[in-house]
């Protein structure tokens, strides 16, 4: 795992970055769905201030980023807690094993 050197281009910024050689195909991919998302603001909403386009491009992403990030979070507590029942109820089992065997 070493890094990499390279140049992206955001709404027509050119910006070198370094960059962990396991990272560069996610960040060359994120970079493709900014620009893509750039593209998409300004046809669909007229806007050429590409200060203004890429702070709704970054809103957009970012509540994305969280909506799924909720979604994740309540799965993984619904996970935590069927394993809590599943425990509970393997103990259950046990106890109930015991006593049939005194």
């Amino acid at each position: 795992m070493g890094e990499v050197s390279i140049k992206v281009e955001i709404a027509g910024g050119i910006y070198p970055l370094k960059v962990d050689t396991d990272d560069e195909r996610n960040i060359k991919e994120a970079v493709s769905l900014i620009n893509s998302k750039i593209t998409e603001f300004e046809k669909n909403y007229g806007i050429k201030d590409k200060k203004d386009v890429l702070a709704m491009v970054m809103i957009q992403l970012v509540s994305q980023l969280y909506k799924k990030l909720n979604i994740h979070e309540k799965e993984l507590s619904d996970l935590k807690q069927l394993l809590v029942d599943v425990e509970y109820m393997l103990e259950q089992h046990r106890s109930d094993v015991n006593n049939i065997g005194s």
